[in-house]
């Protein structure tokens, strides 16, 4: 019937309306709105409370991780190096940087190389994850290194080459989390702030529609 196809028309047109945007101002376009829904689709927020929601819960997570790197390195590597060996490692073979140099270096390049990373996703930048996945390389080089010089020189015990590597380990990872989240915190701010300075609304809207005119199509009963 035509009551039927007209309601199916109108329920159609109400869900695919949620990846239309409303018309934007001259300080946004094409690239943010492509953005925006990159982001929304990666990150799947409902709507706007949920949206504010992640930027809070994104942003105390990162905070926290880096206050537990900090506090790794303090007790690990600043207070505990002597003990656990760090004065027998020799220098690096790239820039021949010491253990406490290391320490630094590698969660900086975890920092540095998620940021860039996530920079280049969001953009669809080559030459970017290209300079991140060169990052990469040499972070895991600097964290597999002590294990290298056990090999090949055979200077670094096992135990001391161990424990060189997995703290090199926690504080990438820390440094890579806390980087993610924070920069997905502050992708949510930026899409907040777009969608509520231009009026756009690019969230799935959830409609249930008795479709009462299929009644009609079904052949009578004999």
């Amino acid at each position: 019937m035509v009551l039927g196809e007209d309601i199916r028309n109108e329920g159609h047109s109400s869900l695919s309306s949620a990846s239309v945007a409303a018309p934007m101002d001259d300080t946004t376009n094409q690239v943010s709105l492509e953005m925006m829904e990159s982001v929304i689709q990666r990150l799947q927020p409902k709507d706007r409370h949920e949206l504010r929601e992640m930027i809070t819960q994104r942003g105390v997570i990162s905070g926290g991780m880096i206050s537990c790197a900090v506090l790794f390195w303090l007790v690990a590597v600043q207070k505990g190096g002597d003990a656990l060996g760090d004065n027998g490692l020799p220098g690096s073979m790239i820039g021949n940087f010491g253990f406490n140099e290391l320490s630094l270096i590698v969660p900086g390049i975890a920092l540095l190389s998620t940021l860039i990373m996530s920079i280049g996703r969001e953009r669809g930048h080559g030459i970017l994850s290209n300079v991140a996945g060169i990052l990469v390389i040499l972070g895991v080089f600097f964290i597999i290194e002590p294990f290298g010089h056990l090999i090949l020189t055979g200077n670094v015990d096992i135990q001391t080459a161990l424990f060189a590597s997995g703290r090199l380990i926690i504080l990438a990872a820390l440094l890579h989390l806390a980087s993610r989240f924070f920069f997905d915190a502050m992708l949510l701010q930026w899409v907040r702030e777009l969608i509520l300075s231009n009026n756009i609304d690019l969230f799935p809207v959830q409609t249930d529609i008795d479709y009462e005119g299929q009644a009609d199509e079904q052949p009578p009963l004999a």
